[in-house]
């Protein structure tokens, strides 16, 4: 039979080819460009909307820390608490206030004002020059300059010195301060930034005020903001390498300066925001309004450009979404970003601004890179159709759809290959031979099976995530001793009635069990699947499994069974959650500072004597709902921090006054020790134990407290409790 002719085929074959192989190759690199930009513009987007949030997140907790103060203080004054009637009660406002000012180290003041006049102002006196902390200033303005005065304050509230009002405040009224002035009733109000009073540095106050309902008095609370303070905080907020954080007033002069080398510490920022005025040597006036600079008069190009395209004076209707825009500052492209920040009564803004070398560099390099192979292999695939096209292509499409059938394990038909060229040969006959080998295959396992398999195509692999997660580690005491005196039948069955009831709770509460090591248990909250309530339902689940232990160590005491005391860790915070391991054998499991603090809280129940341990991460995340006692203040191996410790004491709803009464005392008890007001807490602390002479917490405080009674600690001492080897 004489072979036909393919010469017109092979040339239609070869023009087809052509523009399909053009056509192709031109859409991939449309596409690569079109996708890369886009790919640019969402990860910047990106980038900018969720540090835009963080700072936004961040900030909401500076100032709503401020904010909770002044309602507290509020509701203080109302229930009676902050009625001041003279001198003798200074020291009960100092009480009260200056642990909250140590607490928030970001309010450099507050006053208590009520409409005759009177003004209680507490400061935090850093300017240096004497050895006191705290400034004490009251004035009665309607009462003349001589019913006020000074009181000087070491940092352990220890009386420093007391003074007359000085001459420029002898007829300083505090109703005609700008804070008392300007906020509306019952409302919280920020001022303005202006300077303040004793320091003349510039700063924000936040000021409630209201008419008392049973006198008609109208009173005040105020804490002020050093701007110092809100640009040190923002000067730590990096969203990249290089990328910056700031706050810029309505005007567009910056409230809170972003990171800069050339204010990298707290006096360098002082005087970046000092008046233009009296860095010239013309002084600065009390509550006058601060005078800030602009990002442009603060050298910062990137900043001034941002500022520049946000146009603040048009952006009175713009909502909480972050805006964006690309814009070229110093030879080089930067993003920036800016979210509207509400601080109750005027609108701050939250800018970012990020240069995209810091998170597009490799993205672009590998873009420029895909377009340099797509523009080669365009080039050598364009020769290769040319030279082999003629020979090749009948064939190998017929080799390419049985290729095809033979991926889908479609067996019914075999079409055979021929070709004068021997290496396509070769190839169609290797096609017979493996579709032999297939068919022969398949009738020893499932044709379906082996379609399922070839179609899932995908394993675990090593990598995780960070998460926010709550941590759980448990453990038996005196283990070792108990399995040493037991058969080890025995002693597997009544473990395994043990794991049942506390896998049965874990499970109950949603939890993931990560591993058993030994008697021990590792579990946590918050992953794979994601659980707002993590804390929440470990504390209900630790709480479970004490409460069912209890309960079954009695019936296995009555058994003659050995009792099974576990002692639990819990911690709430950021962990890596993923697998972990080598690519032949993985493991699911968290790691990270969270776990470990975990495990080592598990361990102190033995020097305190409980049961279980919290952190103050856990007791904040798990909301109302449970009580808690407050243990202790701790520093453990390896952290640098002090942790605030609690005990879960149950649910709201089952724990007895009594038992309440106790934790409440127990705590003051606690603060008078932190205190150094060591015999007063021994005085609590021993009718506790008269009530609860076994109560391990009690007993260890009561112990410290007798030890520092009789030798008191240095200066140092801070009463944060060391446990080095753990």
């Amino acid at each position: 039979m004489k072979k036909s002719s393919t010469v017109s085929i092979r040339t239609s074959l070869l023009r087809n080819l052509l523009v399909l192989l053009l056509s192709v190759s031109i859409t991939i690199l449309a596409v690569t460009i079109w996708g890369a930009r886009r790919t640019v513009r969402v990860l910047s987007e990106r980038l900018i909307e969720q540090s835009a949030q963080r700072a936004d997140e961040s900030m909401r907790n500076f100032f709503g820390s401020i904010e909770g103060l002044v309602l507290a203080s509020r509701d203080w004054w109302n229930s009676g608490l902050l009625d001041y009637e003279g001198r003798e009660d200074l020291e009960q406002f100092n009480a009260v206030f200056v642990p909250l000012l140590n607490e928030h180290r970001q309010v450099t003041s507050m006053m208590v004002v009520h409409d005759e006049g009177f003004e209680y102002l507490l400061f935090r006196d850093l300017r240096g020059g004497e050895d006191y902390e705290w400034y004490n200033r009251v004035v009665w303005a309607d009462q003349g300059p001589d019913a006020g005065y000074e009181a000087l304050w070491t940092d352990d509230l220890e009386p420093y010195r007391t003074n007359p009002l000085p001459e420029d405040v002898r007829d300083y009224d505090p109703r005609k301060r700008n804070y008392y002035t300007e906020p509306p009733l019952n409302e919280i109000f920020w001022t303005n930034p202006y300077y303040f009073f004793i320091t003349k540095d510039a700063g924000l106050t936040a000021t409630l005020k209201w008419k008392d309902e049973k006198t008609g008095r109208t009173r005040l609370v105020a804490f002020d903001l050093l701007l110092m303070d809100l640009s040190r905080f923002t000067a730590r907020l990096r969203p990249s390498p290089h990328g910056k954080v700031f706050v810029l007033h309505s005007d567009g002069s910056i409230l809170g300066l972003p990171a800069d080398e050339r204010w990298s510490d707290p006096d360098e920022i002082r005087e970046r925001l000092r008046n233009p005025a009296e860095r010239e040597g013309a002084g600065t006036k009390a509550d006058d309004a601060a005078t800030l600079l602009t990002p442009t008069e603060l050298d910062l190009d990137n900043v001034a450009k941002a500022a520049s395209l946000l146009k603040i004076g048009n952006s009175s209707d713009v909502d909480h979404e972050t805006r964006h825009f690309r814009f070229k500052s110093g030879g080089e492209y930067w993003w920036g970003g800016f979210r509207p920040f509400d601080l109750r009564n005027q609108r701050l803004w939250i800018g970012v601004v990020v240069p995209e070398r810091d998170f597009l560099g490799p993205a672009i390099q590998q873009r420029n890179l895909v377009l340099l192979i797509c523009a080669i292999a365009l080039v050598v695939a364009t020769l290769m159709v040319v030279i082999l096209a003629r020979r090749y292509s009948e064939p190998l499409e017929q080799l390419a759809a049985k290729s095809d059938r033979i991926r889908h394990l479609d067996l019914s038909e075999d079409i055979p290959v021929h070709s004068s060229l021997t290496e396509v040969s070769q190839l169609a006959d290797a096609h017979a031979q493996m579709t032999s080998a297939l068919d022969s295959f398949s009738r020893y396992v499932p044709l379906e099976l082996v379609r399922e398999l070839l179609q899932r195509g995908e394993v675990a692999q090593i990598g995780g995530r960070t998460e926010a997660l709550t941590i759980l580690f448990t453990d038996i005491e005196g283990f070792t001793n108990l399995a040493e005196g037991m058969e080890p039948d025995e002693l597997t069955h009544h473990m395994a009635e043990y794991f049942s009831l506390m896998l049965a709770a874990l499970n109950e509460q949603n939890a993931t069990v990560d591993k058993f090591i030994g008697d021990a248990i590792v579990a946590f909250w918050g992953a794979p699947s994601p659980d707002e309530d993590h804390a929440k339902h470990g504390v209900s689940a630790v709480l479970q499994c004490r409460d069912l232990l209890r309960e079954h160590n009695e019936r296995w005491m009555n058994r003659g069974q050995p009792v099974l005391l576990t002692r639990f860790g819990l911690s709430t915070g950021e962990a890596v959650v993923g697998n972990v391991g080598s690519p032949d054998r993985l493991n699911y499991t968290v790691l990270g500072d969270t776990v470990n603090t975990a495990a080592r809280l598990e361990s102190l129940n033995n020097y305190y004597g409980t049961e279980v341990l919290a952190t103050e991460s856990v007791v904040t995340a798990a909301g109302p709902g449970f009580e808690w006692r407050k243990i202790d203040r701790v520093r453990v191996k390896g952290k640098t921090e002090a942790t605030v410790i609690f005990e879960p004491l149950g649910h709201s709803d089952e724990v007895a006054s009594e038992e309440l009464e106790n934790a409440r005392r127990y705590e003051e008890a606690l603060d008078q020790y932190a205190k150094r007001e060591f015999s007063e807490a021994l005085q609590s602390l021993k009718s506790l134990l008269s009530q609860n002479p076994e109560d391990g917490p009690t007993k260890r405080l009561y112990d410290l407290c007798h030890q520092y009674s009789e030798t008191p600690p240095g200066d140092k001492w801070d009463g944060v409790t060391r446990y080095l080897t753990k």
